[in-house]
C-alpha cells in the first residue's frame, strides 16, 4: 500500500542500458572469463548464440541470487549501495582505473562515464536485476546500518500525504503562498507550511543548492506545480481550481501512485523501492546513514529519506558524530488506501463558538479542502485546526464559491447560532457591491434587454449581472474609488471573479534539469585481474582452512566468480591420490555427492574433487 516526481538532473542509463546490450559491447575475453565460465578456454571465436544462451542463463533468479551470494560481504554491501543510489550512480574512487573494480566482474553492475569526462565514472545497476536482488540487498543494507533497538514508529494515516497536498492548495486558495524577492518561499509562507504539512524538504531558496536537487521550494510544492494544481504567478503561487477539482475526483490509490512517481524523480531517481524494503526488514531498529553510503552520496540519501518521511514511511531522529543521522521505519499497514478509508470510523468536524474549527486528521483530502470554502487552516497537531473569519469567507466568495454552499457547510456541521448568523451577515456584506473592469454592455431599455436575452448567438457571450445601479468610474479615478470604498468597509472584489492563473508553456529556465549523458564503459583492454580485497580472517582468505561442506561450496563459488585458483588438501579418492593440489575450478556439483570439477596445471583433462574428501581449502591469488 505504500506507494511511494520535481525537476532533477536526469540520467539516460537505466532506460537505454539493458544487460543483453551491455554484454554485446564487452570484449570477448571478458565474456569468456566472467560470463561463460564453463566454455572451452581454447576457443577463439565467440558466437552470438553462445552469448544469447549465456545471457538467458545469467538473468534467471537462481543465477542472479547465486552470483550475489557468492560475493564476499564487503562486495555484497557495495553492490547494494550501487542499487540504492539508483540513477545517481555510485562514484568510483579511481576513475582512471575503473577496470580494477572487482564488483564489475560479477556483471551485476556496470561502470559509466559522463560523456567525455574521464574524471567522472560511476557504477550503476541494471533495472531488470533490481527486483530479484532487492531482498538480498535490503538485508545487506539493514545489517550494515543497524543500530539500537527501538519501538517501530506509529503508522501514519495512509492518505496523510494527500491531505498535505490539499492543505497546500488551501493556502493557495487564500493567497498565502507568497514568494520573497529572490523567488523562493517567504518566511511567513514557510512558517504556515511547517504548521500544516509533513515536508522536511521545504526551503525558501529560489534556486537548488546543487545540481541534483529537486524543485527548490520543496517536495510538495514541486509536486503541486508539476501537476498544475497550483500556478506560479510571480510573487505568489495561486490555486488552479479546475485542475485541483479533477485531482480530487481520482481514487486515493491512483493519487498516491502519482505522488510516489514524483518522489522518485525528486530524489534524483534514488532506489526508493530498495530503501522501502530495507525499512521493512529493519522494523523495530534504528538505522544510521553513514554506514549505508560513502560520504559523497550521503546528502542524496538524506534527501531521499526526507521524502520517504513525508510519505509516512519512516521517522527521522537525532544522529551521532560517528553514525550520522538516524531513522526508523514506521509500522506498515496492509491493504489498499481506498478500502482503508472506507473502513475508517468517521469523526465529526467541530465548530467552536469562537469561530475556531477542529477537523479530524483522518478526513479525506476533499473534506479537508472543503473547509477552505469557509475558513483558513492554521495548524496541525493530531487534528487540523482552522479559523473562520470575514476575510476567509470573502476570499471564498471571490473565488467563486456559491454562498448557499457555504451556508450549507455550516448547517451540516451544526455550527453554533452565532457563527451561522455572523457568516450569513458576512456573505450579505460581501454581496452589496463590487468593482469590475473590462467591457460592459449596458441596456437602458426593457424591450432591448428582452431582445438581447432571447438572442442565443449573443447571449452565450454575455453574463447577466444582477445590480440595483451601475456606476461608471471616471478614467484616472479607479484607485481613489477603491480606497474610499475600502475605508467604508466594502470588499470590492467580484463574486467568482478571481482570475484563473495562467500556466506557463515552459518551466522557468532556472528549474530546467541539466541532462547528463552517462555512457557505459566496456573497454577493459588495460584490465588485469585485480587482487582480491584483504580477507585474511574470512573463509575466502588466503591459506588452508578446515570448513564444513556448505562453507566449501561458498568458497568454490567465489573462486569461480572471481577467476581465482583453489588450494586443496585432498584425502584421496578414485584416480586422485592424497596430496595438496593447486587447481583452477570450472564448475561445482552441489548434489548428494558434492564435488568441484577443476583443472590441475600441467595436467591434461579435468578432475572431480569430492568435497567430503577435502580436509582443508583456500583461495590462491593468481
Amino acid at each position: 500500500m505504500r506507494e511511494c516526481m520535481a525537476l532533477t538532473e536526469r540520467s539516460n542509463i537505466p532506460e537505454t542500458t539493458h544487460f543483453r546490450d551491455y554484454v554485446k559491447e564487452l570484449p570477448h575475453q571478458w565474456i569468456f572469463d566472467n560470463l561463460i565460465s564453463d566454455a572451452d578456454r581454447s576457443r577463439r571465436i565467440l558466437s552470438s548464440a553462445m552469448v544469447k544462451e549465456a545471457v538467458a542463463k545469467f538473468v534467471t533468479k537462481t543465477s542472479l541470487t547465486k552470483r550475489f551470494e557468492a560475493l564476499p560481504p564487503e562486495l555484497r554491501l557495495k553492490c547494494a549501495q550501487v542499487y540504492l543510489m539508483g540513477k545517481n550512480g555510485l562514484p568510483v574512487t579511481e576513475p582512471a582505473a575503473y577496470f580494477k573494480e572487482p564488483l564489475l566482474m560479477s556483471l551485476l553492475v556496470f561502470a559509466a562515464q559522463n560523456g567525455s569526462d574521464t574524471a567522472s565514472v560511476r557504477l550503476f545497476g541494471f533495472d531488470e536485476f533490481e527486483p530479484v536482488l532487492r531482498p538480498l540487498m535490503a538485508g545487506a543494507l539493514a545489517e550494515a546500518a543497524a543500530a539500537a533497538e527501538c519501538a517501530a514508529g506509529p503508522p501514519a494515516c495512509p492518505w496523510r500525504p494527500l491531505n498535505d497536498v490539499a492543505a497546500i492548495c488551501s493556502l493557495a486558495l487564500h493567497r498565502q503562498l507568497k514568494r520573497n524577492t529572490h523567488g523562493g518561499l517567504s518566511r511567513s509562507t514557510i512558517t504556515a507550511l511547517k504548521c500544516l504539512v509533513h515536508d522536511p524538504t521545504m526551503t525558501g531558496k529560489s534556486v537548488p543548492e546543487d545540481t541534483d536537487s529537486g524543485h527548490p521550494a520543496g517536495f510538495l510544492i514541486g509536486f503541486c506545480l508539476n501537476e498544475a494544481l497550483i500556478i506560479d504567478a510571480g510573487p505568489e503561487y495561486l490555486l488552479n481550481r479546475q485542475k485541483f477539482a479533477a485531482w480530487l475526483e481520482k481514487g486515493m490509490g491512483e493519487r498516491l501512485q502519482k505522488l510516489a512517481g514524483y518522489a522518485a524523480e525528486f530524489s534524483g531517481c534514488f532506489g526508493l523501492e530498495l530503501a522501502r524494503e530495507m525499512l521493512r526488514r529493519s522494523e523495530g531498529r534504528w538505522l544510521t546513514v553513514n554506514p549505508l553510503l560513502p560520504e559523497g552520496g550521503r546528502q542524496a540519501l538524506v534527501r531521499a529519506l526526507h521524502v520517504l518521511e513525508c510519505l509516512g514511511c519512516l521517522s527521522m531522529g537525532s544522529g551521532s558524530s560517528s553514525g550520522g543521522p538516524r531513522f526508523t521505519a514506521n509500522r506498515f499497514i496492509d491493504g489498499g488506501v481506498d478500502e482503508l478509508y472506507a473502513k475508517e470510523p468517521k469523526r465529526d468536524t467541530v465548530i467552536m463558538s469562537d469561530f475556531t474549527v477542529v477537523i479530524p486528521q483522518e478526513v479525506s483530502p476533499a473534506e479537508l479542502f472543503d473547509f477552505s470554502n469557509v475558513g483558513t487552516l492554521t495548524a496541525f497537531d493530531k487534528v487540523y485546526k482552522g479559523q473562520i473569519t470575514k476575510e476567509s469567507v470573502s476570499n471564498a466568495l471571490s473565488a467563486g464559491v456559491d454562498p448557499e454552499r457555504l451556508r450549507e457547510w455550516l448547517r451540516v456541521r451544526r455550527g453554533s447560532a452565532n457563527v451561522v448568523k455572523t457568516a450569513d451577515e458576512w456573505i450579505r456584506e460581501f454581496s452589496r457591491l463590487f468593482v469590475k473592469s473590462g467591457s460592459v454592455l449596458i441596456s437602458s431599455n426593457e424591450k432591448v434587454t428582452r431582445q438581447i436575452a432571447s438572442l442565443e448567438p449573443l447571449r452565450k457571450h454575455l453574463t447577466e449581472v444582477s445590480a440595483h445601479t451601475v456606476f461608471a468610474v471616471r478614467p484616472g479615478s479607479e484607485q481613489k474609488v477603491l480606497d474610499i470604498l475600502a475605508k467604508l468597509g466594502f470588499d470590492t472584489r467580484e463574486p467568482g471573479g478571481q482570475a484563473e492563473p495562467v500556466t506557463r508553456d515552459e518551466p522557468a529556465e532556472e528549474f530546467l534539469p541539466k541532462e547528463k549523458n552517462w555512457l557505459p564503459l566496456t573497454d577493459f583492454s588495460s584490465a588485469v585481474n585485480p587482487p582480491p580485497p584483504p580477507m585474511k580472517r574470512t573463509k575466502y582468505g588466503v591459506g588452508l582452512k578446515t570448513l564444513p561442506i556448505n562453507e566449501m561450496i561458498h568458497v568454490v563459488d567465489y573462486a569461480i566468480l572471481t577467476n581465482q585458483a583453489l588450494s586443496i588438501d585432498y584425502a584421496g579418492s578414485t584416480q586422485i591420490k592424497q596430496d595438496i593440489y593447486t587447481v583452477t575450478p570450472i564448475s561445482i556439483d552441489k548434489g548428494m555427492d558434492a564435488a568441484v570439477e577443476a583443472e590441475i596445471p600441467r595436467v591434461r583433462g579435468r578432475k572431480q574433487f569430492l568435497l567430503c574428501k577435502i580436509n582443508r581449502i583456500g583461495v590462491v591469488t593468481q
